[in-house]
């Protein structure tokens, strides 16, 4: 594959079926340098990352080494519970349910 990923998304006179590479050519006896010279380029493919995707990667990097569960949060819920002194602010459960199904249809 000869396609050039530079973040710049596909244009349509860059897309796979619309040319033909220099390699399908029929070549002939005096071109046969230059197709192999063609065939070593499309060996060495290239892709450029854009700044943001390298920090999305970052990013996701850093999320996947964070654990999964807050054991700190957890255990002071279950002390608050167990003492009896866990509130539950039922108008802030309300408000928070109602944006989350706004979200979720739009």
């Amino acid at each position: 594959m000869t396609e050039k990923i530079n973040g710049q998304g596909f244009r349509p006179v860059d897309a796979a079926g619309t040319r033909r590479p220099e390699a399908a050519k029929p070549a002939s006896a005096g071109d046969q340098s230059r197709a192999t010279a063609v065939d070593q380029k499309a060996a060495g493919d290239t892709v450029n990352i854009t700044a943001s995707g390298l920090l999305m990667s970052r990013l996701q990097d850093s999320v996947q080494r964070m654990p999964a569960v807050d054991s700190e949060r957890v255990t002071t819920i279950r002390d608050a519970l167990a003492s009896g002194t866990y509130e539950i602010d039922d108008q802030r459960v309300a408000d928070k349910l109602l944006r989350f199904e706004r979200d979720v249809l739009g």
